[in-house]
């Protein structure tokens, strides 16, 4: 089993060639790039413990039922966990893991944070406990709203709006080409930190790794597993993104084309399902 790394000091560089899983009879990988300064050999070294903790691990993701090979599985969601954040005299449910398959032929409509007032009054508590004025503090999403996340307690966490770039920057947008490139994908995000609003820094642990609608089973990891940073006490501070397992600075991802199939996040109450309005109502 291998060990999460601390966030890095210094300038540390990787080796990133062939950090994607590419296609076969050596086809391009949908996204990557090269590293050929002179410590990529070293670094590479590293980047193959990443990669391959993977493959000695494939595993299938346990099914209550049996499905016919013909039909698809479809977009499910594995885990979805959540925690309880205490902020003074106050507690309020936030978002502890999100696990899901998507299948690029089953995506549902995500939900903006904007829909989401339950947490309105921890927001509040942490922008005063830690002087965070304007928008610098957001309610960012684990499971992206563009890909179907909803605005729902558990799939929410409070992180800066830095933290919040660098999670699309870093990891989303991969997610989401790959998505809109029609490719399943397994998608998971876990918050390391404690849930009190006293502890300034919060971690998200981001996971994309191929996935087999048919079957559930998981591939490799398409990109290096990615950690993103949110410290309360540096609001502005960005480009705080390393790689989980071997502790250097990842790779920002370029922004991919939405296609006009792709379902925009839902912005407005009146959007709302009859079951989805109820469902905000109960938590």
């Amino acid at each position: 089993m291998y060990t999460k790394i601390e966030k890095p000091k210094g300038n540390k560089s990787r080796a990133v060639a062939n950090s994607l899983t590419q296609k076969k009879n050596n086809e391009k990988p949908i996204l990557g790039v090269v590293d050929n300064r002179p410590e990529a050999k070293q670094s590479a070294q590293l980047q193959t413990i990443a990669n391959n903790y993977t493959t000695k691990e494939q595993q299938l993701i346990p099914k209550t039922e049996k499905h016919n090979k013909s039909i698809q599985l479809k977009s499910k969601v594995y885990t979805q966990k959540d925690q309880t954040y205490n902020f003074g005299s106050g507690k309020i449910n936030v978002g502890e893991i999100m696990e899901v398959g998507l299948d690029p032929t089953d995506m549902r409509q995500g939900q903006s944070a904007n829909l989401n007032t339950s947490q309105d009054d921890m927001m509040s508590a942490i922008r005063k406990k830690w002087g965070i004025t304007g928008g610098d503090l957001v309610k960012g999403h684990l499971w992206n709203d563009n890909l179907g996340g909803e605005a729902m307690n558990y799939n929410l966490y409070p992180i800066t709006k830095a933290a919040n770039s660098d999670h699309l920057g870093y990891v989303e947008n991969a997610a989401k080409e790959l998505i809109w490139k029609k490719r399943p994908i397994y998608y998971k995000v876990e918050v390391d930190a404690k849930p009190d609003i006293s502890e300034a820094k919060a971690e998200f642990d981001c996971e994309i790794r191929d996935w087999d609608p048919n079957t559930g089973a998981l591939g490799k990891h398409i990109l290096p597993p990615v950690t993103i940073e949110s410290d309360l006490n540096n609001v502005r501070a960005n480009n705080e993104a390393y790689e989980t397992y071997t502790g250097y600075y990842a790779d920002r991802q370029k922004t991919p084309k939405k296609p006009k199939w792709s379902k925009k996040p839902k912005t407005k109450v009146g959007e709302l399902t009859k079951q989805e309005f109820l469902d905000r109502q109960s938590q």
